[in-house]
């Protein structure tokens, strides 16, 4: 098994730590212990102390609870990092930069004590959309959601991670002025400026004395993140001891791409992550746009369908010419069309390396996972396309017809749906044909503007429902 006593006896294929761990000092706390962030932040983080040039590791935190603490433990934080190219190709790298991991649900003072800490410098979070409790359709957070509601009336021990963060700064602004930066690096559009929001519109009610301190010490850098990172499987533990000698219950598979932009803000002091291939720039924006709408949009739009039709893998989805022609010539068409220009960039080029990192066989995502919160994540990366093709006048038919796919699987399999909104999403789409307000207000859409849009949907529905999947796909070669 991995762990500190077997890591200078693995097989010479595998790269291991060649930095000091005891060394090393906790100035980071992450909140949202995933496969994402081992496969990401944490590379980027091992290469710079590969490199020499920072000392710095990561206390991690678990709001929720999660069954990652036994395997995590036993490795002494270790784990092997297996990416792998669209060739079969594979690089096998330990990473040594998690120093310790916390049961937040459980130990909610020793959570807050890592935060509020002089020490801690830098706090990131992979905790997902619906993990930021906020409404993209009022710009602020849902109040009505139960962890909030609960924090509102016990501030003091709290459910939400933004309640969690706010009682740590709470304390923190009394013992020091210490600048703290706050990355969010979720897929949410404008994470960072979300991210601020919540925390001051929940202090601002919640511990007013605080606001200003955020406003004065705290930096929400904008960012952009990327990197396809499948749940690791039981088969892929056992190739890695079978091919390899080696025993790794905390194994991380993901691609070889990988892919960081980040802005300037509250970076001053931070290890250099661009030493380490992050890019530094001020239009973070543009990249985080052009990434939420073609490649997240394109996995939803994936999803559904591919699954209707019986698909389990985004690989196998993709090996279907119909399916593969909607998405990369229909609908990331569409999409294309509503992006600003980036200089120096290639949208054509990017949507072909999308389409080869979908279609790639050694790092195969499940369809369920990427239909997972759908009323979320067409909110963030769907309707704002839609929105702008429908101001400028540009093409949006297979947009909207992905919209009915989306209304089609629930309606045919409720079962399947793992989204916060299910019972209303199921409500809404039960009485679509006859008022579509409630379903696409769901997804923060206002189809009263739009009633060539209601129409267009409809006729696209009805059409799945009587000819089926496959057929309509086919109407889009």
């Amino acid at each position: 098994m991995l762990d500190s006593t077997t890591l200078q006896h693995l097989d010479i294929r595998i790269k291991v730590p060649s930095y000091n761990r005891t060394a090393l000092e906790p100035h980071i706390v992450h909140l949202g212990l995933g496969h994402f962030h081992r496969s990401h932040f944490c590379y980027y983080l091992h290469q710079l102390l590969e490199q020499g040039v920072t000392n710095w590791g990561i206390e991690e935190i678990d709001l929720v609870p999660s069954h990652t603490a036994e395997a995590a433990e036993k490795q002494d934080y270790l784990y092997t990092l297996c990416s792998k190219d669209p060739e079969g190709n594979r690089e096998m790298t330990v990473i040594g930069c998690i120093l310790g991991y916390t049961k937040g649900w459980e130990d909610k003072r020793k959570a807050i004590d890592l935060m509020k800490r002089p020490q801690t410098q830098l706090i990131t979070l992979t905790i997902t959309e619906k993990g930021y409790c906020y409404d993209n359709q009022t710009q602020s957070l849902d109040w009505q959601h139960p962890h909030l509601q609960h924090d509102l009336l016990d501030p003091r021990d709290p459910q939400s991670a933004v309640g969690y963060l706010a009682l740590a700064l709470s304390e923190r602004c009394l013992q020091t002025k210490q600048k703290l930066t706050i990355a969010s690096c979720d897929n949410i559009p404008s994470n960072g400026q979300v991210l601020r929001r919540c925390l001051l519109q929940y202090c601002d009610r919640v511990f007013p004395s605080v606001v200003p301190w955020i406003e004065q010490y705290v930096a929400f850098p904008l960012s952009m993140v990327d990197r396809i990172t499948p749940n690791t499987k039981a088969e892929d533990i056992q190739f890695v001891e079978r091919e390899y000698g080696l025993r790794d219950d905390w194994l991380v598979v993901s691609e070889h791409f990988l892919q960081w932009v980040i802005e300037p803000e509250g970076l001053e002091g931070l290890p250099p992550f661009e030493k380490a291939g992050a890019l530094v720039t001020k239009d973070v924006e543009a990249f985080e746009t052009m990434k939420i709408r073609l490649l997240n949009g394109s996995h939803s739009a994936l999803a559904y369908p591919a699954l209707l039709l019986g698909y389990t893998f985004v690989d196998e989805a993709l090996s279907d010419p119909l399916l593969r022609s909607f998405i990369r010539d229909c609908y990331m068409r569409e999409v294309g069309e509503t992006l600003l220009p980036i200089p120096g960039y290639d949208f054509e080029v990017y949507k072909d390396r999308l389409i080869e990192r979908f279609s790639n066989p050694y790092c195969s995502d499940t369809l369920l996972r990427l239909a997972q919160d759908g009323s979320k994540k067409f909110g963030y990366s769907l309707v704002p396309a839609l929105k702008t093709a429908l101001e400028r006048g540009l093409p949006h038919k297979a947009m909207v017809c992905a919209l009915a796919f989306w209304a089609h699987f629930i309606d045919r399999c409720p079962s399947l749906v793992d989204d916060q909104s299910v019972q209303a999403l199921v409500d809404a789409v039960s009485l679509v044909t006859r008022d579509a307000q409630p379903f696409f207000r769901l997804i923060g859409f206002d189809c009263g503007k739009y009633e060539d849009v209601v129409m267009l949907f409809n006729q696209e529905l009805i059409l799945v429902q009587t000819l089926g999947v496959g057929p309509v796909l086919a109407r889009y070669k």
